[in-house]
């Protein structure tokens, strides 16, 4: 009998691979079943998401499949940090400078919290960096000495598995557990769990066959990481599979109803960047005077969704920068946390289908919404407030997987306020312009959408097996 081992450690990859009907994990269960005297599977999941995750795989325990916890204490010595920092720095793109010198939060340090480190960063990219047998031979090796612990040591000699799937190859979970698969030999396919995560700093270890959601991915991975094309596979954008299900769809008029808006109301949908952006409000209140003064019709409104962060600081900047539009007959503000729960996600889902224009700072809905066709905006610049370049959003520009974005003309960027206006009162009135532009943002960067990426990936685990 062959193990697959597959750990899923990390929101994104419990999102784009376990939650939704006819997900990666309901496709697998089924292999499972079909093969039981063949091949097992073996879920590592970290023991602090237990609870929240436990649920979701009572159907995989009842197949056979086996769900472990792990909770895993990272050494923190010098010696791990010095080479840590090492090789995170092999790379240094215009995603790794942003957060070196700048820093993703602009009333926090930069990544690290010393700016004058940058320079030491870009000249051991520039020096060791270059080196293909430094990034390949050197840092793996490396890694397994630097890193005496071997914390998932006990959990492979007791499944011995032949084949170990990451699922975020980015995150220190599942790098731990790549390192002992290269102490032991053992298969190795991965991909990452969000599509900026390739050009932000160096991975210690490589898969054998790497799986990616799209072409611009793969391209990533081989400029930044060191991936031979023979490599790469790609395979498109699993929670895509879920959004492109026309099941899920609901009449633009329900979903009117459901946001509580009057009958033939319009909406803006304005995905918010969080502590990233402290000024959106100047936006969000100037689009709602503008409103009021009859500028984008009647009947428009705007729905705002807040960045849902982690961290307890971002979320409580979130409460104060919109509790002065809780109250706003013509907003509604969508709060919740949609993956993980169905019908929350359903809902999200619809208001960005039927969205008559989204208004997104630099994130991955920007994908998702090309998905559905909705004319998308950006506003790189910082509403009423002169900010240095190192503060503004603008600074958002220069990340490397957003380049494509930005050169399809897809997301209309909007400079100023009078801009803006210009923008949406383009889009408003005719929902259909720059068309021709998102159909090539999907093709180029979306990657294939026949609702198949959870199946691609299921035959591929199995035939490696």
């Amino acid at each position: 009998m062959k193990t697959i081992f597959i750990p899923i450690a990390s929101s994104a990859a419990f999102r784009n691979l376990c939650f939704f009907p006819g997900s990666f994990l309901d496709l697998l269960v089924v292999h499972v079943k079909e093969h039981s005297q063949q091949v097992r599977v073996v879920f590592l999941l970290e023991e602090g998401r237990k609870g929240k995750y436990e649920q979701f795989f009572t159907t995989a325990t009842a197949a056979g499949c086996i769900v472990t916890y792990a909770e895993v204490k990272y050494p923190k010595r010098l010696r791990e940090k010095l080479f840590h920092f090492f090789y995170s720095y092999l790379l240094y793109t215009h995603t790794t400078a942003l957060m070196a010198t700048m820093g993703t939060r602009p009333d926090e340090p930069a990544a690290g919290g010393k700016r004058y480190l940058a320079p030491i960063k870009q000249c051991i990219a520039l020096t060791f960096g270059k080196s293909q047998w430094i990034r390949n031979i050197f840092v793996p090796q490396m890694f397994i000495r630097v890193n005496a612990a071997r914390p998932f040591q006990e959990l492979f000699d007791t499944y011995r598995p032949d084949l170990v799937f990451s699922t975020h190859i980015y995150g220190l979970f599942d790098i731990h557990i790549l390192a002992e698969a290269y102490r032991r030999g053992v298969r190795t396919i991965g991909m990452p769990a969000g599509w900026d995560h390739l050009d932000k700093y160096y991975l210690p270890f490589h898969v054998d066959e790497l799986l990616v959601p799209s072409a611009q991915v793969g391209r990533a991975a081989i400029k930044h990481q060191s991936y031979d094309q023979s490599a790469i596979r790609v395979v498109g954008y699993p929670h895509f599979d879920f959004m492109l299900n026309e099941s899920y769809a609901v009449p633009r008029a329900s979903l009117i109803q459901q946001l509580g808006l009057p009958d033939g109301s319009k909406y803006i949908l304005y995905i918010s960047g969080s502590a990233y952006c402290p000024h959106e409000p100047d936006i969000i209140e100037t689009m709602l005077r503008w409103i009021d003064e009859g500028k984008l019709g009647e009947k428009m409104h705007i729905v705002i969704r807040p960045y849902i962060s982690g961290r307890t600081k971002d979320r409580t900047i979130d409460e104060i920068k919109f509790s002065t539009f809780k109250d706003h007959p013509r907003v509604r503000i969508y709060e919740k946390e949609f993956w993980g729960d169905l019908d929350r996600s359903i809902y999200f889902t619809n208001i960005l289908r039927h969205a008559d224009v989204v208004l997104a700072v630099y994130t991955t809905m920007v994908l998702e919404a090309a998905l559905y066709d909705r004319p998308i905006i950006a506003t790189p610049f910082d509403g009423y407030h002169a900010l240095p370049y190192r503060k503004s959003i603008r600074r958002f520009e220069q990340m490397d997987h957003f380049k494509e974005v930005l050169l399809s003309g897809a997301m209309h960027r909007a400079l100023n306020f009078d801009d803006l206006l210009v923008a949406l009162q383009t889009y408003v009135r005719d929902g259909s312009s720059d068309g021709d532009k998102r159909k090539e943002l999907r093709d180029t960067v979306c990657g294939p959408l026949d609702r198949h990426s959870g199946k691609r990936i299921v035959d591929i685990l199995f035939s490696a097996v």
